[in-house]
């Protein structure tokens, strides 16, 4: 795939998202996601898909969300310091890190430097390609049976976001459970690394981690950890897949 067909079936599907999943809140859209720039992403040594949960954007006084209408691309490639990614910071930081170490040879969490202090790391942020399974503006909370009820309503989007973006890595902050019968995995092959899972099929590595800004103190999971389990998990498939 060349980069004018990729940024030609992202708008399509941006197409479909905005015209499939409507919103019975008032003023409320669908915040579009997929790849941030094409060249980027195709381009990179690995192609990575992050597949989390739901997106935010306003609340109205009683807590209930609405907005949306934009992109997250909007957001990610204008960015020139970490500092700026606000209310995002607690997911986008340690995204960047695993897939920066994914991109730049393995390089583990104890060997990066600080993503606040250099600018440039945010290039691996740029470089893949990030969905949420619900596409409306979320709650402050996420809550397992709206997630799942968005996956089961609009999976055919979703699978064919997969399809379209043709990842050779996916890592699920606690959504791959939602995938595993409709991408063809089988919870009796997952592979045990460290402190998440992860199934091999057709030259593909499918991680289930847990979510990138879930609190440490409820998993025992510190960012360091996180980070490096996700990269190591991706170094031993490229031993005998790539």
């Amino acid at each position: 795939m060349n980069i004018q067909e990729l940024t030609n079936k992202c708008t399509e599907l941006d197409k479909l998202i905005n015209s499939t999943i409507i919103s019975d809140i008032e003023d409320t859209f669908p915040i579009l996601d997929g790849v941030f720039d094409p060249e980027k992403y195709l381009s990179a040594k690995y192609k990575i898909l992050w597949i989390l949960k739901e997106p935010y954007d306003e609340f109205d006084d009683d807590g209930v969300p609405f907005g949306g209408g934009w992109h997250l691309k909007d957001v990610i490639l204008p960015k020139q310091k970490f500092q700026e990614f606000t209310g995002g910071r607690k997911t986008f930081e340690p995204m960047i890190y695993a897939s920066w170490g994914i991109l730049n040879n393995f390089c583990l969490w104890d060997d990066m430097n600080d993503v606040s202090k250099d600018p440039t790391m945010l290039e691996a942020l740029k470089s893949i390609a990030y969905i949420n399974v619900k596409k409306l503006p979320g709650y402050k909370a996420s809550y397992y049976k709206t997630i799942n009820d968005a996956y089961a309503k609009h999976k055919d989007i979703l699978l064919k976001q997969i399809e379209y973006i043709n990842p050779d890595i996916i890592i699920g902050g606690a959504t791959l459970g939602l995938f595993i019968n409709d991408l063809g995995l089988s919870k009796k092959d997952n592979i045990r690394h460290k402190g998440l899972n992860y199934f091999i099929k057709e030259n593909k590595i499918f991680i289930e981690a847990y979510h990138p800004a879930q609190r440490t103190s409820s998993t025992g999971v510190t960012q360091q950890m996180y980070c490096n389990d996700i990269i190591t998990a991706v170094q031993e498939w490229t031993k005998t897949n790539i």
